[in-house]
């Protein structure tokens, strides 16, 4: 009976050890795995503020390069519909990792996606750095073919202004060329005796005519043809005498534009020889006093001769 009593007691031990150590061993067991969670936990916590750190850090340079492509917008066309679509991509990407990142408890599962679309994110922004480059390379091409071309009008321009400024002194040159040197101008008072005689007077009421004589030389420079000459007479007075109806007019001076009254034009028939030319004219001289004459030829003076009559 007694040995009976001994054996069950060694066997409720045995049962009681064996509960106890099983007792430890699931104790041991919720304990690990609580600290695996808890750690777990503060392992994904610590990923996704390095996530969101590195999620700051790339929307910064994407916020530089966004106002760096603003500069360059408008001058390339196909480029500015790629950054477009790429910028698009991002901003899908972005809003995203937003939503991922603004939960207060990630998943794994989460935490792992999350970090995929960053990787993508920084893919794009990398994408649009090397077009924003492309578009700078791209200017910077075209400033300098600006530059060049600039150049070469300012170039062409001065050698324009240039010959230019040669082709208008060739031609005053040879406009002064082609001018009469008229060395002499015989002014003279006459009238026509009842013999038909024409002789000289030296009062001013006996004249008829003034009788105005040159000669041209010779001139290979003017092409051969009719040549306008003006005859311009200057009374006592220093007035201009002129006629309407007799054939005064104006003609324009060559150098200052303005008009020059003449009274009376002469136009001759020239053929690069020597030409002696007469004149007349018989209204307005009966005053004494000395009479100036101007021959006038596109719109120069190139001859002058007076007479003085009492």
């Amino acid at each position: 009976m007694e040995t009976n009593q001994n054996q069950n007691g060694a066997v409720n031990k045995k049962v009681y050890i064996s509960m106890i150590i099983v007792l430890i061993l699931l104790n041991t067991f919720t304990f690990y795995m609580y600290f695996q969670s808890k750690n777990t936990t503060t392992d994904l916590t610590s990923q996704k503020i390095e996530l969101q750190h590195l999620f700051s850090d790339l929307s910064d340079t994407l916020n530089v390069r966004n106002t760096t492509v603003e500069q360059f917008r408008g001058k390339n066309a196909e480029l500015d519909k790629s950054i477009a679509e790429k910028q698009e991509q991002m901003d899908q990407q972005k809003t995203e990792i937003k939503k991922l990142l603004s939960k207060n408890k990630m998943t794994k599962g989460e935490l792992d996606k999350a970090n995929a679309l960053i990787a993508e994110y920084k893919t794009s922004i990398s994408d649009m750095t090397a077009q924003v480059d492309e578009l700078k390379k791209q200017n910077q091409e075209l400033t300098a073919s600006n530059e060049r071309l600039n150049t070469d009008l300012t170039t062409e321009r001065s050698t324009t202004s240039k010959l230019t400024e040669q082709n208008q002194g060739l031609s005053k040159k040879v406009a002064v060329g082609s001018l009469f040197q008229i060395a002499k101008v015989d002014v003279a008072a006459v009238k026509t005796r009842n013999n038909g005689k024409e002789v000289e007077v030296r009062k001013a009421k006996a004249a008829q005519n003034l009788r105005i004589k040159f000669e041209t030389g010779e001139n290979k420079v003017l092409d051969p043809g009719t040549v306008p000459l003006y005859v311009r007479i200057i009374n006592p007075k220093g007035e201009t005498i002129a006629v309407a109806d007799q054939g005064s007019g104006t003609v324009e001076a060559a150098d200052t534009k303005e008009p020059i009254q003449y009274t009376k034009k002469a136009d001759i028939d020239y053929n690069q020889t020597n030409k002696t030319v007469v004149v007349y004219w018989g209204m307005n001289i009966k005053d004494p006093g000395t009479y100036k004459v101007e021959v006038i030829q596109s719109g120069h003076v190139v001859g002058q001769g007076a007479v003085q009559l009492s």
